[in-house]
């Protein structure tokens, strides 16, 4: 009965949002971003059938987002219900990933989870969506939580990693087998809480380290490869790179290599494919893996759990785990049995 209940107001909800935004809505997925969809198929839950779940990310520019969505469609399949995976060709179009969640309240979804592409720049359309009955679940970043409740907005629970806690790990480790550190960060795009995070849990494990440069390469590996290219340069006694994406990680590594440069340990965030081959080339020395397969599986019952009736934790935690050529092997046959 309450899921009844709810889906009429959201109905109800959604015609008089289209009547008031009809000339400042676009299609979705339209100019400027990607939109796909999976119905799945049939679910151990018979409550979930017709359920419609908008899953609305930064960019799918790297493997993280890409695993992410392969993910969402395999849990869509496993739980009975309809995922659109969407999201801006950029994770810097910040007013495209507004309009999706915008679009998708108007359209009337179930629930929508949402990677937020800036922690405060999103709190509106969260609200819109509060406004409409329909549960925001957060994937991977968090939101501004002062700006949140100052607009009286909400989300039901945040699926992910502690971002801190995750670059803590690399911070240790680099801490623990790199004496005399000379590290350069290589910051990710301004305005985003777990990049943020990210960077400061790296960086309070190494306090002793001399900071050479610390600037944004906007999670590009083509931005990373010109930032360091130049920061080597000015600072060719650099011995340490921690990069807040593996994108970023990857630019620095090519860059490294074309200068040829010795005795630089790089450490990133992500666990792609590139960053796995390069711990075993030993161009990379760790990187922070999070499991967006996981995630997505994750988020999704928590979809189901809130449309159900369910109150959950402010924090639904996610396994983290730091890889480098000592567990390299042990990593990859876990990926493996993950994807049969």
């Amino acid at each position: 009965m309450k899921i009844m209940k709810n889906r009429q107001l959201k109905k109800i909800t959604a015609i008089l949002m289209a009547s008031a935004m009809v000339f400042g809505l676009t299609a979705c997925g339209g100019s400027g971003g990607e939109s796909t969809s999976s119905t799945g198929g049939e679910g151990s839950d018979s409550k979930s059938g017709d359920i419609k779940i908008a899953y609305i990310v930064k960019a799918k520019t790297d493997e993280f987002w890409t695993t992410m969505e392969k993910g969402a469609y395999a849990a869509a399949e496993e739980k009975g219900v309809t995922v659109e995976f969407q999201a801006p060709e950029k994770e810097t179009d910040v007013e495209k990933q507004v309009q999706m969640v915008e679009n998708a309240v108007v359209k009337g979804f179930d629930a929508i989870i949402l990677s937020a592409a800036d922690s405060k720049s999103l709190v509106p359309a969260i609200v819109k969506a509060n406004n409409a009955n329909i549960p925001v679940i957060l994937v991977n970043d968090t939101i501004d939580e002062e700006a949140l409740e100052a607009d009286g907005g909400k989300v039901e629970t945040y699926v992910g990693i502690n971002q801190y806690d995750a670059a803590k790990l690399a911070g240790e480790y680099a801490a623990e087998n790199i004496a005399d550190g000379k590290v350069c960060y290589l910051e990710g795009i301004s305005g985003v809480k777990a990049l943020e995070d990210r960077l400061t849990g790296f960086r309070d494990q190494v306090e002793g380290y001399d900071i050479v440069a610390s600037q944004t390469a906007k999670c590009d590996r083509n931005e990373a490869f010109n930032v360091m290219q130049n920061v080597l340069q000015k600072n060719p006694d650099v011995n340490v790179v921690w990069a807040v994406n593996a994108e970023m990680g990857q630019g620095a590594i090519q860059a490294i290599q074309q200068g040829n440069y010795e005795d630089i340990q790089v450490f990133d965030f992500d666990a792609s494919s590139d960053d796995l081959q390069a711990i075993e080339d030993g161009t990379l020395a760790g990187t922070v893996a999070q499991y967006p397969n996981l995630q997505a599986e994750t988020a999704i019952q928590c979809c189901l759990d809130v449309i159900n009736g369910e109150t959950l934790e402010a924090h639904t935690e996610t396994a983290a785990q730091l890889i480098t050529k000592d567990n390299l092997e042990e990593y990859r046959a876990e990926m493996e049995k993950l994807d049969e």
